[in-house]
């Protein structure tokens, strides 16, 4: 993930348009990780992540965090309270879920979250409103891994055609 300020990323309040491009391209480019078992397996926006599927067998996935990281205001016991509250949410409603991060090409601006297991886009949705999450990773089983936006698509805005606006 890079850095951003999507603390107030739900109530579309202070991130310009070009700012929501800008995270969605960094998000769009960023590196993922989910730990399954002993084992970290990569994966990127745009492409299938079979070996995932392969091991976490589910009709959807969903990489989703609860961090709001720096220049935000949240700081770090901030971020694992809200951690916590998103892994009682979903244990609560029954979730299978793995441990997962998001980080920026070089390795830094690293948020840590969940890939959930079998949950509808609808929920999906709003657990991201929920947190404060200007986005989410969602896909179906057997295509491409997606970038779900939280706002409605900036002017202008083009991407690669893995990014969806959901605002």
């Amino acid at each position: 993930m890079t850095e951003t300020r999507d603390d107030e990323a739900m109530n579309d309040h202070g991130v310009p348009d070009a700012e929501k491009a800008q995270l969605a391209a960094a998000w769009a480019a960023a590196h993922y990780f989910v730990t399954i078992g002993r084992q970290e397996w990569l994966f990127h926006v745009g492409q299938s992540a079979t070996d995932i599927e392969r091991q976490l067998s589910a009709d959807q996935y969903l990489l989703v965090t609860a961090w709001n990281p720096p220049p935000g205001e949240a700081s770090r016991q901030a971020n694992l309270d809200a951690d916590e509250r998103l892994r009682a949410c979903l244990n609560a409603e029954h979730y299978v879920y793995h441990p997962a991060l998001g980080c920026d090409g070089k390795g830094g601006a690293t948020e840590h979250g969940w890939l959930v297991l079998n949950i509808p886009v609808e929920r999906a949705d709003a657990l991201a409103r929920e947190f404060r999450q200007g986005g989410i990773l969602f896909w179906q089983r057997g295509e491409p891994v997606r970038l779900r936006m939280q706002w409605p698509c900036p002017a202008g805005f083009q991407d690669g055609g893995y990014i969806d606006w959901a605002g």
